[in-house]
Protein backbone atom coordinates (compact mmCIF):
# COMPACT_ATOMS: atom_id res chain seq x y z
CA UNK A 1 0.00 0.00 0.00
CA UNK A 2 2.77 2.42 0.94
CA UNK A 3 4.68 1.90 -2.34
CA UNK A 4 1.53 2.12 -4.46
CA UNK A 5 0.34 5.34 -2.84
CA UNK A 6 3.80 6.92 -3.06
CA UNK A 7 4.23 6.04 -6.73
CA UNK A 8 0.72 7.15 -7.69
CA UNK A 9 1.09 10.47 -5.88
CA UNK A 10 4.63 11.13 -7.10
CA UNK A 11 3.74 10.30 -10.71
CA UNK A 12 0.60 12.45 -10.70
CA UNK A 13 2.35 15.40 -9.03
CA UNK A 14 5.29 15.06 -11.42
CA UNK A 15 2.97 15.34 -14.42
CA UNK A 16 1.15 18.28 -12.87
CA UNK A 17 4.44 20.01 -12.06
CA UNK A 18 5.43 19.87 -15.73
CA UNK A 19 2.10 21.51 -16.62
CA UNK A 20 2.71 24.21 -13.98
CA UNK A 21 6.18 24.87 -15.43
CA UNK A 22 4.69 25.22 -18.93
CA UNK A 23 2.13 27.71 -17.58
CA UNK A 24 4.90 29.57 -15.74
CA UNK A 25 7.04 29.77 -18.88
CA UNK A 26 4.07 30.82 -21.03
CA UNK A 27 3.38 33.71 -18.64
CA UNK A 28 7.03 34.78 -18.53
CA UNK A 29 7.27 34.99 -22.33
CA UNK A 30 3.91 36.80 -22.45
CA UNK A 31 1.86 34.07 -24.14
CA UNK A 32 -0.41 33.88 -21.11
CA UNK A 33 -1.20 37.37 -19.90
CA UNK A 34 -3.50 38.29 -17.05
CA UNK A 35 -6.57 38.26 -19.32
CA UNK A 36 -5.81 34.77 -20.63
CA UNK A 37 -5.04 33.46 -17.14
CA UNK A 38 -8.32 34.82 -15.80
CA UNK A 39 -10.12 33.16 -18.71
CA UNK A 40 -8.46 29.83 -17.94
CA UNK A 41 -9.38 30.14 -14.26
CA UNK A 42 -13.01 30.90 -15.08
CA UNK A 43 -13.14 27.99 -17.53
CA UNK A 44 -11.86 25.60 -14.85
CA UNK A 45 -14.15 26.87 -12.09
CA UNK A 46 -17.30 27.26 -14.20
CA UNK A 47 -17.01 24.70 -17.02
CA UNK A 48 -14.48 21.88 -16.78
CA UNK A 49 -14.59 21.30 -13.00
CA UNK A 50 -18.43 21.09 -12.94
CA UNK A 51 -18.26 18.59 -15.83
CA UNK A 52 -15.64 16.57 -13.93
CA UNK A 53 -17.98 16.43 -10.92
CA UNK A 54 -20.95 15.46 -13.07
CA UNK A 55 -18.98 12.72 -14.83
CA UNK A 56 -17.96 11.19 -11.48
CA UNK A 57 -21.64 10.53 -10.65
CA UNK A 58 -22.40 8.82 -13.96
CA UNK A 59 -21.92 5.31 -12.64
CA UNK A 60 -23.94 2.38 -11.39
CA UNK A 61 -25.57 2.89 -8.00
CA UNK A 62 -23.59 1.40 -5.12
CA UNK A 63 -24.99 1.46 -1.54
CA UNK A 64 -21.49 1.63 -0.09
CA UNK A 65 -20.70 4.71 -2.16
CA UNK A 66 -23.96 6.33 -1.07
CA UNK A 67 -22.88 5.84 2.56
CA UNK A 68 -19.43 7.14 1.61
CA UNK A 69 -21.00 10.38 0.38
CA UNK A 70 -22.55 10.98 3.80
CA UNK A 71 -19.26 10.20 5.50
CA UNK A 72 -17.44 12.59 3.14
CA UNK A 73 -19.97 15.29 4.02
CA UNK A 74 -19.21 14.83 7.72
CA UNK A 75 -15.46 14.84 7.08
CA UNK A 76 -15.81 18.05 5.06
CA UNK A 77 -17.35 19.70 8.11
CA UNK A 78 -14.66 18.19 10.34
CA UNK A 79 -11.78 19.51 8.21
CA UNK A 80 -13.13 23.05 8.39
CA UNK A 81 -13.83 22.82 12.12
CA UNK A 82 -10.22 21.71 12.64
CA UNK A 83 -8.99 24.73 10.66
CA UNK A 84 -11.25 27.15 12.51
CA UNK A 85 -10.12 25.74 15.87
CA UNK A 86 -6.40 26.02 15.02
CA UNK A 87 -6.82 29.50 13.53
CA UNK A 88 -8.69 30.88 16.51
CA UNK A 89 -6.18 29.51 19.03
CA UNK A 90 -2.95 30.27 17.16
CA UNK A 91 -3.74 33.50 15.29
CA UNK A 92 -4.55 36.33 17.69
CA UNK A 93 -6.26 39.60 16.77
CA UNK A 94 -4.23 41.80 19.09
CA UNK A 95 -1.40 43.58 17.30
CA UNK A 96 -1.98 41.67 14.09
CA UNK A 97 -3.62 43.68 11.27
CA UNK A 98 -3.62 40.59 9.03
CA UNK A 99 -5.37 38.19 11.40
CA UNK A 100 -8.36 37.75 9.09
CA UNK A 101 -6.23 36.80 6.10
CA UNK A 102 -4.16 34.42 8.22
CA UNK A 103 -7.16 32.70 9.75
CA UNK A 104 -8.79 32.22 6.35
CA UNK A 105 -5.51 30.88 4.92
CA UNK A 106 -5.49 28.16 7.58
CA UNK A 107 -9.16 27.20 7.25
CA UNK A 108 -9.70 27.26 3.48
CA UNK A 109 -7.64 25.00 1.24
CA UNK A 110 -7.73 24.94 -2.55
CA UNK A 111 -9.99 21.86 -2.63
CA UNK A 112 -11.77 22.80 -5.85
CA UNK A 113 -9.24 24.42 -8.14
CA UNK A 114 -6.29 22.22 -7.11
CA UNK A 115 -7.81 19.40 -5.10
CA UNK A 116 -10.25 18.33 -7.80
CA UNK A 117 -7.68 17.89 -10.62
CA UNK A 118 -5.19 16.43 -8.15
CA UNK A 119 -7.60 13.76 -6.90
CA UNK A 120 -8.73 13.03 -10.46
CA UNK A 121 -5.15 12.55 -11.61
CA UNK A 122 -4.15 10.41 -8.63
CA UNK A 123 -7.18 8.29 -7.82
CA UNK A 124 -9.74 8.80 -10.59
CA UNK A 125 -13.53 9.32 -10.55
CA UNK A 126 -14.16 7.69 -7.16
CA UNK A 127 -12.04 10.31 -5.40
CA UNK A 128 -13.77 13.13 -7.30
CA UNK A 129 -17.10 11.54 -6.32
CA UNK A 130 -16.30 12.00 -2.61
CA UNK A 131 -14.34 15.24 -2.96
CA UNK A 132 -17.30 17.01 -4.56
CA UNK A 133 -19.17 16.63 -1.27
CA UNK A 134 -16.27 18.19 0.62
CA UNK A 135 -16.36 21.04 -1.93
CA UNK A 136 -20.03 21.55 -1.07
CA UNK A 137 -19.07 22.13 2.56
CA UNK A 138 -16.18 24.38 1.48
CA UNK A 139 -18.46 26.62 -0.60
CA UNK A 140 -21.04 26.88 2.16
CA UNK A 141 -18.40 27.67 4.79
CA UNK A 142 -16.45 30.27 2.83
CA UNK A 143 -19.60 32.22 1.89
CA UNK A 144 -20.86 32.12 5.48
CA UNK A 145 -18.05 31.79 8.03
CA UNK A 146 -15.39 33.17 5.64
CA UNK A 147 -17.42 36.23 4.74
CA UNK A 148 -18.31 36.82 8.39
CA UNK A 149 -14.63 36.55 9.30
CA UNK A 150 -13.57 39.07 6.65
CA UNK A 151 -16.37 41.62 7.04
CA UNK A 152 -18.07 40.96 10.36
CA UNK A 153 -21.40 40.46 8.55
CA UNK A 154 -23.18 38.01 6.29
CA UNK A 155 -26.17 38.47 3.99
CA UNK A 156 -28.61 36.30 2.05
CA UNK A 157 -27.22 37.42 -1.31
CA UNK A 158 -23.83 35.96 -0.43
CA UNK A 159 -25.30 32.66 0.72
CA UNK A 160 -27.17 32.35 -2.58
CA UNK A 161 -23.80 32.11 -4.33
CA UNK A 162 -23.33 28.73 -2.65
CA UNK A 163 -26.33 27.20 -4.35
CA UNK A 164 -26.37 28.83 -7.78
CA UNK A 165 -22.79 28.05 -8.85
CA UNK A 166 -22.15 25.61 -11.75
CA UNK A 167 -20.35 23.24 -9.36
CA UNK A 168 -23.35 22.99 -7.06
CA UNK A 169 -25.77 22.62 -9.97
CA UNK A 170 -23.74 19.78 -11.50
CA UNK A 171 -23.38 18.12 -8.12
CA UNK A 172 -27.16 18.24 -7.56
CA UNK A 173 -27.83 16.77 -11.01
CA UNK A 174 -25.12 14.17 -10.50
CA UNK A 175 -26.47 13.01 -7.13
CA UNK A 176 -29.93 12.73 -8.67
CA UNK A 177 -28.55 10.60 -11.51
CA UNK A 178 -26.63 8.39 -9.07
CA UNK A 179 -29.33 7.90 -6.42
CA UNK A 180 -32.22 7.51 -8.88
CA UNK A 181 -30.14 5.19 -11.08
CA UNK A 182 -30.81 7.23 -14.21
CA UNK A 183 -28.96 5.83 -17.24
CA UNK A 184 -26.92 8.40 -19.18
CA UNK A 185 -26.43 7.67 -22.91
CA UNK A 186 -22.87 7.70 -24.21
CA UNK A 187 -23.61 10.61 -26.53
CA UNK A 188 -23.97 12.74 -23.36
CA UNK A 189 -21.60 10.95 -20.97
CA UNK A 190 -18.63 10.95 -23.36
CA UNK A 191 -18.46 14.73 -24.04
CA UNK A 192 -19.12 15.48 -20.35
CA UNK A 193 -16.17 13.24 -19.40
CA UNK A 194 -13.95 14.71 -22.12
CA UNK A 195 -14.61 18.28 -20.97
CA UNK A 196 -14.08 17.25 -17.34
CA UNK A 197 -10.73 15.68 -18.24
CA UNK A 198 -9.49 19.11 -19.35
CA UNK A 199 -9.61 20.30 -15.72
CA UNK A 200 -6.12 19.18 -14.70
CA UNK A 201 -4.10 20.66 -17.59
CA UNK A 202 -6.04 23.94 -17.63
CA UNK A 203 -5.87 24.36 -13.84
CA UNK A 204 -2.14 23.67 -13.77
CA UNK A 205 -1.43 26.05 -16.67
CA UNK A 206 -3.38 28.77 -14.84
CA UNK A 207 -1.55 28.00 -11.58
CA UNK A 208 1.82 28.32 -13.29
CA UNK A 209 0.82 31.65 -14.82
CA UNK A 210 -0.42 32.96 -11.45
CA UNK A 211 2.85 31.94 -9.77
CA UNK A 212 4.85 33.67 -12.55
CA UNK A 213 3.17 37.00 -11.77
CA UNK A 214 3.48 36.72 -7.98
CA UNK A 215 6.26 38.45 -6.07
CA UNK A 216 7.34 35.40 -4.09
CA UNK A 217 10.66 36.95 -3.03
CA UNK A 218 8.88 39.79 -1.27
CA UNK A 219 6.40 37.40 0.35
CA UNK A 220 9.20 35.22 1.74
CA UNK A 221 10.49 38.16 3.79
CA UNK A 222 7.44 37.91 6.06
CA UNK A 223 8.27 35.40 8.80
CA UNK A 224 4.57 34.88 9.59
CA UNK A 225 4.13 33.30 6.16
CA UNK A 226 6.11 30.21 7.22
CA UNK A 227 4.06 29.72 10.38
CA UNK A 228 0.72 30.06 8.58
CA UNK A 229 1.88 27.80 5.74
CA UNK A 230 2.97 25.12 8.21
CA UNK A 231 -0.45 25.14 9.85
CA UNK A 232 -2.20 24.92 6.46
CA UNK A 233 0.03 22.24 4.93
CA UNK A 234 0.92 20.10 7.96
CA UNK A 235 -1.19 20.77 11.07
CA UNK A 236 -4.63 20.54 9.43
CA UNK A 237 -3.88 17.29 7.52
CA UNK A 238 -2.12 15.77 10.57
CA UNK A 239 -5.20 16.22 12.78
CA UNK A 240 -7.44 15.05 9.94
CA UNK A 241 -5.28 11.93 9.62
CA UNK A 242 -5.70 11.11 13.30
CA UNK A 243 -9.46 11.58 13.04
CA UNK A 244 -9.99 9.34 9.99
CA UNK A 245 -7.84 6.63 11.55
CA UNK A 246 -9.62 6.77 14.91
CA UNK A 247 -13.02 6.75 13.19
CA UNK A 248 -12.06 3.84 10.88
CA UNK A 249 -13.29 5.69 7.80
CA UNK A 250 -13.41 3.63 4.55
CA UNK A 251 -10.09 3.85 2.71
CA UNK A 252 -10.95 5.93 -0.38
CA UNK A 253 -13.14 8.35 1.58
CA UNK A 254 -10.41 8.76 4.20
CA UNK A 255 -7.69 9.27 1.59
CA UNK A 256 -9.81 11.83 -0.26
CA UNK A 257 -10.50 13.80 2.94
CA UNK A 258 -6.85 13.63 3.97
CA UNK A 259 -5.65 14.93 0.59
CA UNK A 260 -8.28 17.69 0.66
CA UNK A 261 -6.97 18.73 4.09
CA UNK A 262 -3.42 18.85 2.70
CA UNK A 263 -4.27 21.25 -0.16
CA UNK A 264 -2.59 24.68 -0.25
CA UNK A 265 -4.41 27.89 0.62
CA UNK A 266 -7.46 28.52 -1.55
CA UNK A 267 -7.34 31.17 -4.28
CA UNK A 268 -10.67 32.47 -2.93
CA UNK A 269 -8.86 33.81 0.14
CA UNK A 270 -6.85 36.17 -2.07
CA UNK A 271 -10.02 37.20 -3.92
CA UNK A 272 -11.75 37.94 -0.60
CA UNK A 273 -8.72 39.97 0.54
CA UNK A 274 -8.82 42.07 -2.64
CA UNK A 275 -12.58 42.60 -2.50
CA UNK A 276 -12.68 43.53 1.18
CA UNK A 277 -9.48 45.63 1.17
CA UNK A 278 -7.34 43.42 3.38
CA UNK A 279 -3.64 42.66 2.79
CA UNK A 280 -4.02 41.13 -0.70
CA UNK A 281 -0.24 40.95 -1.48
CA UNK A 282 0.28 38.96 1.73
CA UNK A 283 -2.62 36.65 0.85
CA UNK A 284 -1.20 36.19 -2.65
CA UNK A 285 2.18 35.37 -1.13
CA UNK A 286 0.72 32.66 1.11
CA UNK A 287 -1.22 31.26 -1.86
CA UNK A 288 1.89 31.12 -4.07
CA UNK A 289 4.19 29.74 -1.38
CA UNK A 290 1.79 27.02 -0.22
CA UNK A 291 0.93 26.08 -3.82
CA UNK A 292 4.59 25.61 -4.78
CA UNK A 293 5.38 23.80 -1.53
CA UNK A 294 2.34 21.51 -1.84
CA UNK A 295 3.83 19.94 -4.96
CA UNK A 296 6.32 18.36 -2.55
CA UNK A 297 4.32 18.11 0.68
CA UNK A 298 1.23 16.36 -0.75
CA UNK A 299 3.05 13.31 -2.19
CA UNK A 300 5.21 13.18 0.95
CA UNK A 301 2.14 13.23 3.21
CA UNK A 302 0.39 10.60 1.09
CA UNK A 303 3.50 8.41 1.33
CA UNK A 304 3.38 8.77 5.14
CA UNK A 305 -0.34 8.03 5.08
CA UNK A 306 0.39 4.74 3.32
CA UNK A 307 2.72 3.65 6.13
CA UNK A 308 -0.10 3.48 8.69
Amino acid sequence: METNLTMVAATAIGKMLIMVIVGFAAAKIHILGETETNALTKAVLNVTCPMLILASYMQAFDPDKAVGLLIALGLGVLIHVIGIFLAKILVKKEGNPDWQVERMAIVYGNVGFMGMPLMSAMFGPDAVFYLSTICLVYNFMIWSHGLLLMTGKMDKASLKKVFISPNMACMAVGILIFLCRIPVPDIIASPVSSIGNCTTPLAMLASGAIIARSDLREALKNKRLYFISALRLFAVPAITFLCVKLLHVPHMVALTAFTAAACPMGAMVTMFAVEHKKNAPYASGIFTFTTVLSLVTIPALIALYGMF
